[in-house]
């Protein structure tokens, strides 16, 4: 059974933090799984509660629950929890029973196999979040009941995952997307490194040389003619939207449209005094100052970046890092 146990291949790095496309998968070929997940932390650990692995009964496995200390160990014991056909709750690290597993934190961690959840279930929570609305998991950790519930709030009020009493609740979102709108080497670099860290990309351009780049990334660009977004563009509470203009004129009306939507993020390429003039812009157009605040400028966590690779980590660190501050991903 040890040479059974072996991680799925992901196509980027957010992929395993939703492994229910995993689980639905293996379900619908009959195959048996397990969905594990960290339902309490004692102490500080490198994930979240809520952090999830889906393991089947090949011993494949997607997701990951620690540092690399435990996934192996959880994958066996989602084997055994699977030929058992008895749901588990079990604690790894400190004040655990398995002596020989220690988490180098120092962490306990309490996890659920959970190896009965319904299949319907798992389809209700994927097609959820394909649709782009915000669901849940809940789990009686006693009964090992579960439900797919979607009595939550949206947007800018997402609740955490977490344990009430012997009840816990993994809240899913939808996968963060970018729209992303310009012209040159900048955009073609922030849309290359957005999309291999998992986000979804949706692209336009007026110019035909970097709709070639963005299409050799593997990317569709629509094609725009004039200072407006695409139709197809569709904005949400799990949007964020980049400007990427030398051209600054194009940028005025495609901010008042962004502006006017629920994106969590909004911001546009150039200097602090290219941004203070695009504020003078807006204003000037009558855009008041509580939306005039939601623009973010200069963008990027790379302070003076000028080269394509820095302003492009800069800029894709800094939406991963509001996505995190309002709960889109763990």
């Amino acid at each position: 059974m040890l040479n059974r146990i072996q991680p799925v291949a992901t196509r980027d790095l957010m992929h395993t933090d939703d492994v229910m496309p995993w689980l639905l998968d293996w379900r619908r070929a009959g195959q048996r799984c397990a969905l594990v997940t960290v339902v309490g932390i004692e102490g500080g650990s490198p994930r979240s509660a809520g952090a999830q692995m889906a393991v089947s009964e090949t011993g494949a496995y997607v997701g990951y629950l620690s540092g690399g200390c435990l996934e192996q160990a959880v994958a066996h014991e989602a084997l055994a929890v699977i030929m058992e056909g008895q749901n588990r709750l079990v604690r790894y690290g400190k004040n655990s029973r398995y002596f020989d597993i220690r988490l180098p934190c120092g962490a306990g961690l309490d996890i659920y196999f959970d190896q009965s959840l319904d299949q319907d279930v798992i389809a209700k929570i994927s097609r959820a979040r394909a649709e782009r609305s915000i669901t849940a998991l809940r789990t009686d950790l006693v009964t090992g009941s579960s439900e797919a519930v979607d009595d939550l709030p949206a947007g800018m009020e997402v609740p955490s995952s977490g344990r009430e009493g012997d009840t816990f609740t993994r809240v899913y979102v939808p996968a963060i997307r970018m729209h992303l709108v310009g012209i040159g080497p900048s955009m073609a670099a922030i849309a290359r490194l957005a999309s291999n860290v998992g986000i979804d990309v949706e692209t336009a351009s007026p110019d035909e040389g970097t709709q070639t780049e963005l299409a050799l990334c593997g990317l569709a660009p629509h094609n725009i003619a004039c200072a407006a977004l695409p139709p197809a563009f569709h904005t949400d509470p799990w949007t964020a939207a980049v400007l990427a203009f030398h051209e600054h004129h194009w940028e005025p009306p495609i901010l008042q449209t962004l502006l006017d939507g629920p994106c969590f993020y909004i911001g546009a390429v150039g200097s602090r005094r290219v941004h203070e003039a695009r504020l003078e812009a807006l204003a000037a157009e009558g855009v008041d100052d509580r939306k005039l605040a939601r623009i973010r400028g200069p963008i990027g966590m790379i302070a003076g970046a000028k080269g394509c690779a820095s302003l492009a980590i800069g800029v894709v660190a800094e939406i991963m890092a509001e996505a995190k501050a309002r709960n889109f991903i763990v």
